[in-house]
């Protein structure tokens, strides 16, 4: 359950999402296991909007063409369509089709809202497939986590995808998070992919929207993971926070005539902001090589 101790806005709502069984369990029973591979698969893109072979072949643990056969065979039973695409790593992701939008609603117990168009790659905000690849992938290797004797040891046992979280917390006055994540101990984690060099103005708008997020009376989240995909923008996103949480405590808003960041909130929000660079590597040679 969510930790509940100070208000948690739309609790219930997030919990819903938090309790949806994303986690392959790759039965030994091979009719058990397709089904499992169907629906997963299903989820997923319900989730995000689509799925990808990558994310499949990353929580599957085979190779790419068993990956295909396997959504080639839901495309065939008319619930997913294939999109060619260039924003793709590997050039294709696979959409709902009406039915199953339909399923996955059966399977969530949520309704999936469902956009018809001509053309399958319509349906998706194309300039947000490479983003969106990464954090169903990176969510999904964190459900299947495990030490390197085999046994399971997930780094969150459920999540609150973008798009979901959108649809959840409406109000423009919100800053919206890539993720969501629930931990073992029940706090919840927003997580921030961060995959491109941003500007020192654009980290500051994040930090003041962070702080009102996790300090504020309504609380959206406990902490906040951020997930570079490169060393490189790692360094940097971590040497303009170090920059920011020192300067921003000294200038003064001219509207409240008020510090931007207080000292008390710098030290809560440092303490609140965790760099995972767990994912790296991984990310680099999956997506960028």
């Amino acid at each position: 359950m969510i930790n509940t101790n100070t208000p948690f806005q739309n609790a219930d709502r997030c919990q819903t999402h938090f309790d949806i069984d994303m986690r392959f369990k790759k039965s030994t029973n091979a009719v058990h296991r397709g089904r499992e591979k169907k629906c997963l698969a299903i989820l997923l893109a319900a989730r995000y909007g689509f799925v990808s072979a990558i994310t499949c072949q990353a929580i599957w643990q085979i190779k790419r063409h068993k990956v295909l056969e396997s959504l080639n065979r839901i495309v065939k039973e008319g619930f997913l369509s294939i999109a060619e695409t260039d924003r793709a790593a590997d050039g294709r992701i696979y959409v709902l089709t009406h039915s199953g939008a339909k399923f996955a609603s059966d399977l969530m117990r949520i309704d999936v809202p469902f956009r018809s168009a001509q053309e399958p790659i319509t349906q998706v905000n194309q300039n947000a497939i490479m983003h969106d690849s990464i954090m169903s992938f990176v969510l999904s290797l964190g459900l299947q986590n495990q030490t390197k004797d085999g046994i399971p040891k997930p780094l969150w046992d459920g999540y609150l995808t973008e798009l979901e979280f959108k649809r959840i917390h409406s109000s423009s006055n919100i800053k919206n998070v890539d993720a969501l994540v629930r931990l073992a101990n029940g706090e919840v984690a927003a997580v921030e992919l961060e995959a491109s060099f941003k500007r020192k103005p654009q980290h500051e708008k994040t930090l003041l929207k962070l702080r009102d997020a996790m300090l504020g009376g309504n609380r959206l989240y406990d902490k906040v993971f951020i997930i570079p995909c490169s060393q490189k923008i790692n360094n940097d996103t971590q040497r303009f926070h170090k920059q920011l949480f020192e300067e921003m405590p000294h200038r003064y808003d001219r509207k409240t005539k008020r510090p931007l960041l207080s000292e008390t909130d710098a030290k809560k929000l440092q303490e609140k902001i965790i760099y995972r660079t767990k994912f790296i590597d991984t990310i680099e040679q999956t997506f960028y090589r």
